[in-house]
Order: structure tokens, then C-alpha cells, then sequence
């Protein structure tokens, strides 16, 4: 009889354990959001297979467009961002026109490309997915707004400096890429909603103490891609996952990627 007893309390103990970690796990729930965050923080002119065939953006170009099918069937989206820095050292033209090709969402023109942009004027005509790190007299926005079944998500190189006042328009998600070469300063940082901050390894710890205030560690070779899952319920963020995908590699064991093939037919006509 003791002996039954005491099963009796460890069924019961184990019990409340199980329903524990499903109340505090948050499990999946139907109307979840899913939203994949797939970016580079320098592209950097890398836009080519090197000699093993890894790299290029018709890589990156066909993971966007798996994680697109992927998410398909999920009730989600992906976006495609990037830091910019797309002249090479060699100085060559870029074609702008390859960015919509190769499924970017937004990218970030450094202070050289808005240079060359507004030599180009026509350029701004082809309605690119660019954005700008200050304002211009050309028709381009320095920050964007993406609806993602239903959740809002800001992509900017700024903190919070062009909020609006009115909470209803206030986004659930801010995505920032600050300036290259202009330290943040946590200390200013305060906000109601998450912000994710892209930064090189050595300064993502830097805010691990303030509220709503994440970091996305960017890629430090051009053979490797960030991706951020995130889950998002009621409007409020619950889940997120960050990790790399790399663009081939022999020394990885994934499977190969097969470029893009649009972007490739793009990338052998320059």
C-alpha cells in the first residue's frame, strides 16, 4: 500500500511538471505568425561563385525563394534585407536592377552608392528595393514599412527617431542596420515594442540588459547567411531562433544549393 502511494505521488509530481513546461513553452498555437529574417550586413561586391563554386547571390537568391515556399504554408513571410556595400574594390558598375531579381526586400545604399544613385537619376525609375542612409532630394526612403499578416515591420539605419506619435501606427517589429561606423548608445534606447539591431559579434552583448532590445549577429565571412525566425502571437513577439545558413560549403554537410535561375541569367548578361 505505501509503495502505491508513493507511485501515486510521482505520477502526480511528474504531472505537474508536464502541464508546467506546456504553459511555460508557449506551444504552438494555430494563429501563430511566422516571419523568417534572412540578411547580410555586407555584401561587399561578392556577387559570383568563387572558384568552389560557393558564395554568389544566386545562393542567396534560391534560399529567399525555398524559405518562401516553405513558409508558404505557414501563416508567415520572409524578407530578404542587406547593409549594401555592392561596388566591389575593382570599382565595376553594379546592376541595380539585379536586386529585384535576386528577391531583396530592402537594401541599404552606402554613402558611395547614393553618390553614384544620384549621378543616375533614371536609376531611382526602376523602383529598386533600396533604401537610404539620409535623405535625398531623389525619391528614395530612408526607412519601410512591410504588413506581414498583419504584423508590422519596420526595416531603418536609425533609433527611434521618426516614430510616430499616434500608438495604432507604431509597428510591432523594428529591424535597424546602423550607420557604418556610428557607435549606438544604449542608453538612449527605449521602447515599447522589440527592436533587433544588426551588429558585428563583438558588440551583441552590448544590450542584453535592456528591455524590448535584441541583436542579430552579423555574418562575418561572405560564405554564410543570418536568418532570425520569429513567432509572433496577438501581435506580441513570443519565439525567436537566430542561426546561419551557409552559401555551400565543403565543409559543412548540407546539401548543395542550386543558384537562383533568374539571378544567374541576370548576373551572365554584366
Amino acid at each position: 500500500m505505501k509503495i502505491f502511494k508513493l507511485w501515486l505521488k510521482l505520477l502526480l509530481i511528474f504531472f505537474l511538471f508536464f502541464i508546467n513546461k506546456i504553459i511555460l513553452s508557449k506551444p504552438i498555437n494555430s494563429n501563430d505568425k511566422h516571419i523568417t529574417i534572412l540578411y547580410i550586413c555586407n555584401l561587399n561586391g561578392n556577387f559570383h561563385f568563387d572558384e568552389d563554386g560557393r558564395k554568389g547571390l544566386a545562393t542567396i537568391a534560391e534560399i529567399k525563394r525555398r524559405e518562401l515556399e516553405k513558409n508558404y504554408s505557414e501563416k508567415g513571410g520572409v524578407l530578404l534585407l542587406s547593409q549594401g556595400l555592392l561596388f566591389n574594390e575593382t570599382g565595376e558598375d553594379f546592376p541595380f536592377s539585379i536586386l529585384k531579381t535576386a528577391l531583396f526586400d530592402s537594401v541599404f545604399l552606402s554613402e558611395k552608392e547614393l553618390a553614384y544613385m544620384e549621378k543616375n537619376p533614371n536609376l531611382v525609375k526602376i523602383d529598386l528595393p533600396i533604401l537610404a542612409n539620409r535623405d535625398t532630394y531623389l525619391d528614395i526612403e530612408t526607412e519601410k514599412i512591410f504588413v506581414i499578416e498583419g504584423i508590422k515591420v519596420r526595416v531603418n539605419n536609425f533609433t527611434l527617431s521618426k516614430i510616430p506619435h499616434d500608438k495604432k501606427e507604431l509597428p510591432n517589429l523594428n529591424l535597424v542596420f546602423p550607420e557604418n561606423g556610428k557607435d549606438l548608445d544604449p542608453g538612449l534606447i527605449n521602447s515599447p515594442f522589440p527592436i533587433i539591431y544588426f551588429l558585428p559579434k563583438e558588440k551583441t552583448s552590448s544590450f542584453a540588459y535592456k528591455d524590448n532590445v535584441y541583436t542579430a549577429e552579423c555574418p562575418e565571412t561572405g560564405d554564410k547567411l543570418g536568418r532570425l525566425k520569429l513567432t509572433y502571437r496577438n501581435g506580441d513577439l513570443i519565439r525567436q531562433y537566430q542561426d546561419f545558413i551557409f552559401l555551400n560549403s565543403k565543409e559543412n554537410n548540407s546539401s548543395w544549393i542550386k543558384p537562383h535561375k533568374e539571378t544567374m541569367k541576370e548576373l551572365q548578361k554584366n
